[in-house]
């Protein structure tokens, strides 16, 4: 039942997020990015595992352009299908250090994957269809990020990037499914209860 609500849900958020105007994500996106820069935990990480954007999602190019400008320790998530699993690989150039990848997403390239151990990773910024105010995401049923969590420290923080259409009153959610601390939007930054936090 569970996954039966999931699919639907995902399929209705997502085709909202594909009707924005390339033009309109474009400064939805800049503002998500100005809103991120005023998250504590943000600011202050050292390590930070971004996603890369790919379809309608918030553009994180910039985000991850501006992070690498402040000598931060960035790193991208590069999937092993075969065996469902993600590995956060640091980068140092966008342009010299990516190629497209599993799911026609940027991922590292063979050459230039330097992994970085889950347990030094300060931030997780989540992609996500959608979520809600108690920090449930609604993936995209790949289960990666999931997975990949389990082996992150305690203290590591969650934050969803996301447009103020994908946050919604409740997303189904598994026993196993990550909670996320906080959710970035265009318009604010949201609190999750701690208590609903995997972390």
């Amino acid at each position: 039942m569970i996954h039966k609500k999931k699919k639907e849900l995902r399929k209705k958020v997502q085709e909202l997020r594909d009707s924005i105007d390339p033009e309109e994500r474009s400064l939805l996106s800049a503002r998500v990015a100005k809103n991120l820069w005023t998250v504590p935990e943000f600011t202050s990480a050292g390590s930070i595992l971004f996603f890369i954007s790919f379809r309608s999602e918030v553009d994180t190019i910039p985000m991850i352009e501006r992070a690498l400008d402040e000598d931060r320790i960035v790193c991208v998530p590069c999937t092993d299908s075969g065996n469902k699993a993600m590995v956060a690989s640091r980068i140092f150039n966008l342009d010299g250090d990516l190629e497209l990848g599993n799911y026609d997403i940027l991922e590292p390239k063979g050459e230039c994957m330097r992994p970085l151990p889950p347990e030094d990773i300060d931030v997780v910024l989540m992609p996500g269809v959608a979520f809600d105010y108690t920090g449930g995401r609604l993936g995209y049923g790949g289960g990666y990020y999931d997975r990949f969590l389990e082996k992150c420290r305690p203290g590591c923080r969650l934050i969803a990037v996301a447009f103020e259409l994908q946050v919604i009153d409740h997303v189904p959610c598994a026993d196993h499914d990550a909670h996320i601390h906080k959710i970035v939007t265009e318009k604010r930054v949201i609190d999750c209860p701690a208590s609903c936090a995997l972390h």
